[in-house]
């Protein structure tokens, strides 16, 4: 007789992150039918110490919670958790060096498997080597479960769907809400995996050329160009690039669902949001000189070595503390222009200009840690919950792509996570 699998396992529930992840799990066990689940780790004292903190902050009996001794580097003890497993959320980056090991085990072990990932040449080498044994397995992996990317990602199919008629482009505005009080802090492992991607960038380009070897349709009419620096009407914000991996992952979106589902893509731009010109001012100059230090071995080994000097102690390798990110709100503007018709053949274009446009934000608590765990373990309920409604019987995807037809919105703006309208 087969062993009962959990529901879910948390990977690396150790982490800092892990901590938020595994919480919100015990929260969902709360109010919800989650039968079983479980948290993993490498080292057995850490993740009692965790349970316990947990139960300081739920005030619950977590004596009959599961237990894994996992380390990523164990090929064994990866495949035995997921053969224990139905959904994993693995919370151990950087995904670069540990997070291949994971989802080949996942696969060989029957587990669906989700991650918070913001690191494109990962996430595009797991669709690229894994979708098609993920399917024949019966497997569906889904990265960019977090902040990175799903606010992003659905936001902009719920613009496509509430669009009066076709979307050609969408810009994105990623910021803080007026409403936040606080300091956000940035984790040491998501520094370190934003320069180790730019590192090796030229090893995306080369990956991209394999995985989309067909272009998509060639639009007629190109966004509105946009300077380093800029102020959006729709976000109310000076706005400059965003380089992290919101326009990889919708892009990505855009193109599976015109391949899967015949739906017309839109071109994505992606930016910060700042309040004022000096702060946006302020990014730019940051970005100038994280660029720099990251190009080069020596000063990139400076920066990942003295973190806190670098950024101004935004990065920390402690992780910030819990009462500085009660009050942090995100939000996401996203403003879709396009026509007010829809075309029926989404690869005939349209002849003349975009004549609409429409705007819808997407908000929530802070964007790191308690955002990020509802985000992720709701997207693990969605698998465990609705896998017949996700493509195919398996395969490597996006968030917007696996839960298109699914009730990911609804799950997560009952936890928190609002998709509105912007008049």
């Amino acid at each position: 007789m087969a062993e009962e699998k959990y529901d879910l396992v948390v990977l690396g529930a150790t982490g800092y992150t892990g901590q938020f992840v595994a919480e919100e799990v015990v929260n969902i066990a709360l109010k919800t039918d989650l039968v079983s689940y479980a948290f993993a780790g490498r080292n057995k004292d850490k993740l009692e110490k965790t349970l316990k903190m947990i139960e300081v902050n739920t005030k619950l009996d977590l004596q009959e919670v599961g237990r894994l001794i996992v380390d990523v580097n164990d090929e064994e003890s990866l495949l035995n958790m997921a053969k224990q497993a139905k959904v994993v959320i693995n919370c151990v980056g950087p995904y670069r060096f540990y997070g291949e090991k994971v989802v080949s085990a996942c696969i060989k072990g029957g587990a669906n498997h989700v991650d918070i990932s913001g690191e494109p040449e990962y996430l595009e080498r797991m669709q690229l080597r894994y979708s098609k044994e993920a399917e024949e397995k019966g497997v569906h992996v889904v990265g960019s479960c977090g902040f990175d990317s799903i606010p992003a990602d659905l936001g902009t199919l719920y613009l496509q769907e509430i669009f009066p008629g076709d979307v050609n482009s969408v810009e994105t505005v990623v910021g803080f809400d007026d409403t936040s009080s606080g300091s956000a802090g940035i984790n040491f492992t998501t520094l370190e995996c934003a320069v180790l991607g730019l590192t090796h960038s030229k090893d995306l380009k080369k990956l991209r050329s394999e995985l989309f070897s067909t272009p998509l349709p060639k639009p007629a009419y190109k966004p509105e160009p946009r300077g380093k620096v800029f102020y959006s009407d729709e976000a109310e914000r000076w706005c400059l690039p965003n380089m992290a991996s919101d326009r990889s992952v919708v892009m990505r979106s855009q193109r599976l669902n015109y391949e899967l589902e015949k739906r017309r893509p839109a071109q994505i731009s992606v930016y910060f949001g700042m309040k004022s010109l000096a702060t946006a001012l302020g990014g730019l100059l940051f970005g100038i000189l994280f660029y720099f230090m990251a190009s080069f071995a020596f000063t990139r080994n400076i920066l990942l070595k003295y973190p806190e000097i670098f950024t101004f102690g935004i990065v920390t390798t402690k992780g910030p503390k819990r009462s500085d990110l009660t009050g942090l709100r995100f939000y996401v503007t996203l403003t879709g222009k396009g026509w007010d018709k829809k075309l029926e053949d989404v690869d005939e274009q349209h002849t003349q200009p975009p004549n609409t446009f429409k705007t819808v934000q997407v908000k929530g608590p802070d964007p790191g840690y308690f955002a990020t765990a509802i985000l992720v373990t709701q997207s693990a309920m969605t698998i465990l919950k609705e896998k017949d409604k996700l493509p195919g019987r398996g395969g490597v995807y996006t968030p917007a792509a696996a839960f298109l037809k699914t009730s990911l919105r609804s799950r997560l703006e009952e936890n928190g996570i609002s998709f509105v309208i912007k008049e």
